[in-house]
């Protein structure tokens, strides 16, 4: 009975005997007498003991603790399927409303694509009623301008310098000009001179273009049209076609003319694109002042079978274009007698 009182049982959930260091003795030390045991060191605790491993309840805890986790993952999935659904009945009822919208506008659009098909052909049925009236308009204006002479003269004078002294001239009317010659053997020394428009120094050029405008709207009408200014040197000539960049002349207006004139004939069968080509004429030799521009440009041929020329001509789309091709030119010329036609 002593013995089994002074014996240790291992069956204690939680520690694990000491080996002994002899591999080969099966005796525990324990069971040698007091006097014949070798020290033994402090047993040391290598596991704690918690109060729930030890409790003879933790299995059935466990256990329902992991039914209320199972159950608690069997709502939230319960949640999803019912959300899924949810979101794929909405799904479905979107998919069937924008069926329904892409339907209606569908036949949306085929009732307005009818409609435009319509329109367009009653635009072409009053087009060709009106074509007819349109050409007559412009041959009775162009009738009209030749009734008023197929050559026109108008006559500009410009301000005098500060070193030329008083002026010789005089404008009795806008057609005529009167010149003192200051000739004292004759009885009137005054002279008039009749042109179809004289203009006196304080004319602009936005008047000077008002009587040349007609003109523009026959060019594009089909007819031949030819300005140019003839005049000793510095009379003016350079001011009245070129002008200032802030105040344009005949070249930058009557382009300008050419193409919200071409905008507001256009129609749905006929369209205007315009090309230019600039060449110097001095001493009856012609120089194409485009043809350095650009080899690979188009060229056009003027004249007659027996007598023709072949001349660079340039697409332009805009007046902005218009001047950038004539600015271009003019840095080629070297003469002050210059051309430029334009062909739409």
């Amino acid at each position: 009975m002593a013995e089994n009182k002074n014996r240790w049982n291992w069956e204690v959930s939680g520690f694990e005997p000491r080996k002994t260091s002899s591999s080969s003795s099966s005796t525990s030390p324990f069971d040698r007498p007091e006097d014949q045991r070798p020290a033994v060191a402090p047993l040391v605790r290598r596991y704690s003991i918690s109060a729930t491993s030890v409790s003879p309840h933790s299995p059935e805890i466990s256990r329902q603790a992991l039914a209320t986790k199972v159950q608690r993952l069997k709502d939230k999935l319960k949640l999803a399927k019912e959300d899924y659904l949810g979101l794929r009945q909405e799904a479905s009822d979107l998919q069937e409303y924008s069926n329904a919208k892409l339907d209606r506008v569908t036949r949306y659009l085929g009732v307005l694509a009818e409609k435009t098909r319509k329109l367009d052909q009653v635009a072409i049925e009053t087009e060709a009623r009106i074509s007819p009236l349109i050409n007559e308009k412009k041959r009775l204006f162009n009738d009209l301008l030749t009734s008023k002479g197929n050559i026109k003269v108008f006559c500009r004078t410009r301000p005098l310098f500060e070193d030329e002294g008083h002026s010789v001239v005089e404008f009795p009317d806008d057609c005529t000009i009167r010149v003192n010659t200051r000739d004292d053997s004759i009885s009137n020394p005054k002279k008039d001179f009749e042109f179809d428009r004289v203009y006196g120094p304080h004319v602009g050029q936005a008047e000077l273009f008002s009587d040349v405008q007609p003109l523009v709207q026959s060019a594009l009408d089909g007819f031949n049209v030819s300005i140019f200014a003839y005049g000793q040197t510095h009379s003016g000539k350079t001011h009245t076609m070129e002008g200032s960049s802030h105040d344009r002349g005949l070249y930058a207006r009557c382009f300008e003319e050419l193409f919200d004139l071409s905008n507001s004939d256009s129609t749905s069968t006929s369209r205007f694109k315009f090309s230019v080509t600039v060449f110097e004429l001095y001493n009856e030799q012609i120089r194409d002042l485009l043809s350095e521009s650009g080899s690979s440009l188009s060229m056009v041929r003027l004249g007659t079978a027996e007598s023709f020329i072949e001349l660079v001509q340039e697409k332009v789309d805009n007046p902005l274009e218009f001047s950038k091709v004539l600015k271009s030119a003019f840095q080629s010329r070297g003469n002050d007698v210059l051309k430029f036609n334009v062909s739409h």
